[in-house]
Formats: structure tokens, sequence, C-alpha cells
């Protein structure tokens, strides 16, 4: 019997509060996701560079695991930075490994480059314009290729925002989370409305038009109300992108999370509320859902994508980028390449001797299969276009593959009314729009709990948001 006869009370009615709660399932950034990385060899790693295709465009992804202050909602790998010494030891590392990289991978073309963290702001206006020529020095930055900063406001400055637009920066993400005063008392994160609009004043004065707007729903103290005024207040501010991610409360693999307490935290019907009321409120204001969690205005690139059938999903979120490869700088910072996935060290220390002993710091990843390729495409498909067509694919990757198990659970989700069928093509409904990572689990040959072993799972999995 599967997940779905089992329950009689399966329907598409609103998700319900539950005490039994499924595992959480990934957002799919990857597959295998990163659940699946286990001990993985610098040889590994070396070869899977010096492989890459001579002729393709790669994406650059350099993480900087440094803030000024910590949030303590942040379930990122950063470390606080009371003094700039440890910033600037870091960045000779990273100059280092970009040097040690390149001499693996050849002078190839880029088609994207993102900096991640952390707080990549932290850098110092000259500092990033170093990092950036080091770039260019290794590395053929094409003419139309996107230039992405993640933006902490507080440590931002003019200065800072004039080397962005010297060194081709053209995109930038601040971290928003919340306008509201009490959420962000709570969570350790107060900036005011005047130090956004000076920053985008700044950006604006160097030529950086596309902004995107980070938010956060399922905040402590936050309340459908509060979300709505934080989404209005967006809106006032015309980015050209939003992405509205759920708060991942994990003080168990995040220790300054439990700062947070939990009875400060919308339960889960109130926090699938918050995510209808934001998402209804930003497409009735002009914005363009796309995927699971961003929206964007007409014209931006993602729209683009969109239509051209174009768009993809990495670990920065969805993306226009074309390049099949990224290649991932900094400790923790994980490479996403043919071979497959290489993550490196988040001991800093580790990361550092590695790269001083010219040896490649990755310690995690996990080889690809052309299975795993096959699957990998079934779920963008979901996530990109709430859309898949198994049979299609399969044909297209000339493997030999049986989709029975997928099919059942395709069939019940399709009786609940959460997707509908027409031939071999299933789509997601509106109902089951907000279990968008449910329905690609059905695909997930990783997940500990396989649905025919274990029938509840794709239920409970279904009962809960997105967040």
């Amino acid at each position: 019997m599967t997940a779905l006869r089992k329950n009689r009370e399966f329907t598409a009615d609103k998700p319900r509060d539950t005490a039994a709660r499924s595992p959480r399932l990934p957002r799919y950034t990857s597959y295998p996701t990163a659940l699946q990385f286990g001990p993985l060899a610098g040889q590994d790693h070396v070869a899977w560079l010096r492989a890459l295709p001579a002729d393709e465009p790669v994406s650059l992804y350099f993480h900087i695991p440094f803030c000024d202050q910590l949030c303590w909602f942040c379930g990122c790998y950063t470390h606080i930075a009371n003094q700039y010494d440890p910033v600037s030891r870091y960045l000779e590392t990273l100059l280092a490994e970009l040097a040690l990289t390149s001499s693996l991978t050849g002078r190839k073309k880029v088609s994207h480059i993102h900096f991640g963290g952390g707080s990549p702001t932290i850098l110092e206006a000259g500092d990033f314009e170093r990092l950036m020529n080091a770039v260019r020095e290794a590395y053929e930055i094409l003419p139309e290729a996107e230039i992405a900063v993640e933006v902490d406001p507080r440590t931002l400055s003019r200065e800072k925002v004039a080397a962005y637009g010297r060194s081709g920066v053209n995109r930038v993400s601040m971290g928003i989370q919340d306008f509201d005063d009490k959420v962000q008392k709570t969570i350790n994160r107060i900036q005011t409305a005047g130090l956004i609009e000076d920053c985008l004043r700044w950006f604006r004065t160097a030529g950086i038009e596309d902004i995107n707007f980070d938010l956060i729903y399922g905040l402590p103290n936050q309340t459908q109300e509060t979300i709505r005024e934080t989404v209005l207040q967006t809106v006032f501010y015309r980015p050209s992108r939003i992405a509205l991610f759920g708060y991942a409360h994990v003080p168990w693999m995040k220790k300054h999370q439990a700062m947070i307490s939990a009875e400060t935290l919308p339960g889960q019907i109130q926090r699938q509320a918050m995510f209808d009321q934001a998402r209804k409120t930003l497409v009735d204001c002009g914005y363009q859902a796309i995927g699971l969690d961003h929206f964007a205005l007409p014209g931006d690139s993602l729209i683009e994508a969109l239509d051209d059938g174009l768009l993809r999903r990495n670990f920065q979120g969805y993306t226009a980028d074309k390049a099949d490869t990224l290649i991932g700088f900094g400790a923790s910072a994980i490479s996403s390449l043919p071979g497959g996935y290489a993550q490196n060290s988040t001991d800093m220390r580790v990361y550092r001797q590695s790269i001083e002993a010219g040896e490649s710091p990755v310690v995690r990843g996990v080889a690809v299969s052309p299975q795993d390729i096959l699957v990998r495409q079934l779920i963008s498909d979901l996530m990109c276009y709430q859309q898949v067509d198994p049979e299609a694919r399969l044909r297209e990757s000339g493997l030999s593959y049986d989709f029975t198990r997928e099919f059942r659970a395709l069939a019940d989700l399709t009786r609940a009314g959460y997707m509908d069928r027409k031939d071999s093509m299933y789509r997601i409904t509106e109902a089951g729009r907000p279990y968008l990572r449910a329905i690609c689990s059905v695909f997930d040959n990783y997940l500990p709990a396989n649905f025919e072993e274990n029938p509840d799972i794709l239920y409970r999995c279904l009962h809960e948001s997105e967040g």
C-alpha cells in the first residue's frame, strides 16, 4: 500500500501542525545533495579540474567566511572578525588558491562570478579590487558576465560600492531579512530604512542597477502583518529580484540559534500563511514567481531564462548562468564539476595549510554517476518549471532506468490533486506548489527512508511547508 492510499485523510487542504515531523528535506540546490557528501581525496578534485572541457565557460564562487556581527538566525559558515587581520590573512590564502586552481584549469572563460559568505562586504575596497584584478589575470571574464556580491548593509560604505563599480560588479543581493524593528532586535540584525536607502543610492551612483533583496519568513516575533509590511516596503524600493527564504531553526547544528526562543517562532500553519500572503502581494505588485522562492520583475534575466527554458538552480539559488561548471574558492566552498561535487575544508587551519603546501583543500564530496545526472535533471525540471516528463528525459539520457516506484508516487499525487498529468508530462498544480521539495523527493534515490519501505514518509512531507 503506497503512502497516499494508506492515509485516508490525505487531501489537498492546507497543511496541519503535526508532532511527528518528517526528516528535513533537501533544498535541492544540487543532486546528489550535500547529505551524500563523504570523504573525497584531493587527487580526485585535481583530476576533475584538469579534465574540464577546454572550450566551455565556467562560473566562479568566492566564499568570504567573516562577519562583523553574528545574526542569531544565521545558518551560514562564518566567523566573527573583531579586527581586520584575520580577513587580510584569509585573502592571501584565497589569492594563492586562485593561482593554484588556475594552474590546473588553464585560462578559462568565465560567465558568472559570485561572492558569498559570511559577509563579502567585510573586504576593504582595495582588497576587493585586488582580488578581482587577480581573477582577471587568471581567467578571461566574458563581457556579458554577471558579477554579483552578497551585501550586508551594515558593513557597506560609499568607498566599497565605488570599488565594486570599478571592478565590474553588476548585481548585488542585499540581506534585508525583515524591516520590522522588533524582529530585527530579536535576530540581532538592526538596519534602518535610512541605511538601506543610502546603500541603494551608492549602488545607482556606481552604475549597479540590478539589485536583489533577500527576505526571510518564519522569523521570531514575525506575524502575517509584519511580513506584509516588509513586503510592501520592499516593493516600494523596487528591487529587480527578490528571494523569500524560510527560516530553519536548527540550534542543535547552529548553537547561536539557541539565542532565539522557540516560543517566539510561528507555527507551521502560520509560516505557510506568511509565505502565501507574501507571494500573493509580490505577484499583485508585478513580480513574477519563479520556482521555489524567487520573484523577479519583467526584464530580469531570471524571467528571460525561464521563458527560454534555460533556468537553473545551484548553490546560490536560481540562476540564468549557462555554465555547467562552478569552481568554488575559500573555506567550505563547494565546486560543481562534471566529475562530481567537491567541498573545501571548513577548518580554516586545514584549508590554509593545504593551500600553502600547494595541495587541493578539498576534503569532502561525491562523484556523480550517469543515473545521478538523469535524476538531477528531473529534479531540476520540477524545481525550475514545476513539471517533469521522466520518459522524455530517460530517452535523452540513453540510460536504462525503472520508474515503477516513482510512477506510483506520481499517480498518488495526481489523484490527490497535487499534480496533473497529460500524456507523459506531470505538472504541479497550484495546490501542490507549497510542497515542491516533497514532490521532488519522489525521485531522490538517497533519502534515508524509501517511500515503499516507509509509506508514511511522503504523506508527512506533504503536510509540512517548504520552510
